[in-house]
Parts: structure tokens; C-alpha cells; sequence
């Protein structure tokens, strides 16, 4: 607890933040060899590297993580999420360029609730929680369809197997430990749901967003709700990316759209290819803003190979630099539906927000939206 200082009265638990003396020095020369190595290794992410080395940069001023604090939370409370979110308060007056104080939020970290949560209902063991959360991992990566009722018995067989692991258990308590767990998924992926909301909120109708959203970044609060943190990444977008934006991913959103409606509202946005191809522009559309399920169908291991993959028809020359950041968030919210077994597509979800973004433009819907014709 700090003592009366520059006008601050005290009397708060506060979280402290401290930058290392090294630490932009030691980034810069990192990145630079991280940079000269993708070069080499995934010629087609030297765009998105740029942009990510050039927001990371704002970082090393945590006067500016505190105005970010500020400006989050005062959207926050405007929103519907105002009782179901909270942001940690700034204590500006202690704030310098090297030290960030704020609120103290008290929670875990969403993902570690998770695991602590499945350790209780397997009576405390981590190791075997870890390896049920990595065993729904894996189903999610072979694509196993559980929604099919033969998939979804062999699934829950195999982790009512695992549940019951180096345990004398009874049908019944197998069956029960089986259903807590699913129990416990349901709400964490209720959870998911609403950072989702949050975060599209944020994005397309405030264009104020946390571009590092990592799990993290991301606390389970003692008081219920959720904890959001580390706004050093904040992320702008003036109007006319915002709409540009919300174009794409309402047209990646409906199921009605076609690969030339998509492709024109990402040519509305700035991207750019080689060759101008529709269905590869559509399909680089959905890896970015969507999911990366068509690259797992067609046996790519990871988001990387299916950009090379991409990229070897027909390259992006141009990608729009707010775009990279709102990719990034969506690459993030897949790695936590991987954690709870869930194939996330997340233009369908944050579809409802740019749809918004747009009605509130009137006219402007139109450029953004459907039926454009193919770009000269």
C-alpha cells in the first residue's frame, strides 16, 4: 500500500508493474534476429512482423499503458459488459514512463482456474488434469467431429477412462466425475463466449481493443467476474478501418457470402495479392479473421503451413497494417478454445458487432457489406 504521494491519499491494494533497464534494448536486438530468421523461414509474415514490432514498440512507456487503462475502462462501463468485466484503475499520479500502478484485481488466471478447477474434481491430482485438458486438445487438432453421437460416446469414454485412471471407481463415479468435468467446460467455455463479446464490442464498435489478449492477460476474479489486464498492446482503429474491418468479417460471417464477396470487402480493407484470386483471397480471409479449420482439414499441422500453402498460389503483397493485430486477437481466442475442446470461429461470433458497426453508418453499410463487384 503506497502513503500519500503527488496527490494519491493511499488506502489501496495496488498492483505494481516495473520495467527491467535492459528491456527495450535487449527487445529490439531480439526482434531484429527473429525477424532476419522469418525472413528465411516464412517469407509471408515480414508484413504482420512489421506491424507487430512497430505496436510492441509502445510498450516501453507505461504512461501510456495508464491512459489505455483509462480510455478501456471508460468504454467498458458505456458497454453492456459494465457488471460483467472489470479493468484494473490507473493510480496516474504514481505513474511514470518505467512504473505502472493500478487497481489490484483479485482473481487467477483463467487458464490456471481451469486446470485448478479439473484438479479438484479429480481430487487434486494436476498431472492427470493436465493430461485430460491435453487429450481434448488433441481431439480438437485430429478434428474429431464430438458433436456426432459415435464421436461423442468414444470421447466420453475415453475421458471417463482417463478420469478414472489409477482409481478402484464404480460406474456411478466414473459416470459423475464425467459429467463434472463437462459440467466445468460448459462454464468455461461461457466465459470464452463473453471475452469473445467483450472483444468484438471493443473492436468494430468502440476501435479500442488489447491486441495481446492472451490467456494470461485474462483473470478469474474472486467477486465472478472476469479480470481483463495488460493494456500495453492497445490497439486503435480510426473509422474507416473500423468499417473496412467489420466488411470483412460480416461477409465472413454469413453463411450466404461467396469467396468473391469476401475477397472484395479484404480489397476494400487494403490487402493486396499477387495474382488477385478470389478463392485464395477468401480463403487468407478466414485464416486471418475466422479459423484455420480448412488448413486442418487438408492436413496442414499448423496456421503457418497453411499460409505457406497459400501463399505458394497466389502471395499477399499487401496487408493492411490494422489488420494484423485483430488476426492476432482472433489466433489467440483459437488457442484458448483449443484449451476447452472447442473449435472457435470467431467472425461468426463478433459478426453481430460489425453488423452493428455498420448499421449505425447508414449508407455506409453498402460499400462494406455484400454484392461489390470484382475489383479492376
Amino acid at each position: 500500500k503506497f502513503a500519500s504521494i503527488g496527490g494519491y491519499k493511499g488506502g489501496k491494494t495496488v498492483a505494481v508493474k516495473v520495467m527491467h533497464p535492459d528491456a527495450e534494448f535487449r527487445f529490439r536486438n531480439d526482434f531484429k534476429i527473429f525477424r532476419a530468421l522469418c525472413k528465411v523461414a516464412l517469407p509471408g509474415w515480414d508484413p504482420i512482423l512489421r506491424e507487430l514490432e512497430q505496436q510492441m514498440m509502445t510498450e516501453f512507456d507505461y504512461k501510456n499503458e495508464a491512459h489505455n487503462l483509462e480510455v478501456i475502462r471508460n468504454n467498458i462501463a458505456k458497454s453492456p459488459y459494465a457488471n460483467k468485466v472489470r479493468i484494473p484503475q490507473p493510480v496516474k499520479e504514481l505513474c511514470s514512463t518505467n512504473l505502472l500502478v493500478m487497481e489490484y484485481l483479485s482473481g487467477k488466471k483463467l487458464a490456471v482456474a481451469i486446470e485448478d478447477r479439473l484438479a479438484s474434481i479429480l481430487g487434486g491430482d494436476v498431472t492427470l488434469a493436465r493430461k485430460v485438458l491435453k487429450a481434448k486438445q488433441q481431439a480438437l487438432f485430429e478434428a474429431k467431429d464430438i458433436t456426432s453421437n459415435k464421436e461423442r460416446k468414444g470421447f466420453l469414454s475415453e475421458l471417463g477412462n482417463m478420469v478414472a485412471e489409477g482409481n478402484d471407481m464404480s460406474i456411478l463415479q466414473k459416470g459423475t466425475k464425467t459429467f463434472q468435468v463437462m459440467s466445468m467446460t460448459k462454464d468455461a467455455r461461457n466465459k470464452l463466449s463473453l471475452l469473445l463479446d467483450v472483444t468484438g464490442h471493443q473492436i468494430f464498435q468502440d476501435g479500442v481493443y488489447n491486441g495481446d489478449a492472451h490467456p494470461g492477460n485474462i483473470l478469474e476474479l474472486d467477486c465472478g467476474r472476469l479480470g481483463l489486464i495488460d493494456y500495453g498492446q492497445t490497439r486503435r482503429l480510426n473509422k474507416k478501418d473500423r468499417l473496412a474491418q467489420s466488411g470483412v468479417v460480416a461477409a465472413l460471417g454469413s453463411s450466404s457470402s461467396t469467396p468473391n464477396e469476401v475477397a472484395n470487402a479484404m480489397r476494400n480493407f487494403g490487402f493486396r495479392s499477387r495474382d488477385n484470386n478470389d478463392d485464395i483471397i477468401a480463403k487468407n480471409a478466414a485464416l486471418y479473421f475466422d479459423s484455420d479449420a480448412a488448413g486442418k482439414a487438408m492436413g496442414c499441422a499448423t496456421p503457418q503451413t497453411y499460409l505457406q500453402y497459400l501463399n505458394s498460389i497466389d502471395p499477399m503483397i499487401e496487408v493492411p497494417d490494422a489488420a494484423v493485430f485483430v488476426a492476432r486477437t482472433s489466433f489467440l481466442f483459437r488457442g484458448l478454445g483449443a484449451l476447452l475442446q472447442q473449435q472457435l470461429h470467431t467472425s461468426k461470433r463478433w459478426k453481430k458487432h460489425a453488423n452493428i458497426a455498420l448499421e449505425e453508418e447508414g449508407k455506409a453499410v453498402t460499400p462494406y457489406r455484400l454484392g461489390l463487384s470484382a475489383a479492376k
